[in-house]
């Protein structure tokens, strides 16, 4: 079973994986929005990490990420790659 707050760290994976602009606020401690930044693979261009830390409890998560624009799709990895 998999707990709440696991469940909402999933939510906000799945909210930043299409928008890392998007606000969504921070399932562990609730008190301020995630930060996140995009990390380059420098082994594999067309993938990047998104890192979605934080600023208060420093809890984080990372996600694995195809840049689609690399790949020969739209879009791409823009936020501080």
């Amino acid at each position: 079973m998999i707990s709440i707050k696991s469940r909402k760290w999933v939510e906000a994976g799945k909210i930043l994986s299409k928008d890392p602009y998007a606000q969504v606020k921070c399932p562990t401690c609730e008190q301020d929005i995630l930060v996140v930044q995009d990390v380059r693979n420098e082994r594999n261009l067309d993938e990047f990490e998104r890192i979605i830390q934080c600023p208060i409890c420093i809890a984080y998560n990372a996600l694995r990420m195809k840049d689609v624009d690399v790949a020969g799709g739209r879009g791409s990895a823009e936020n501080n790659v």
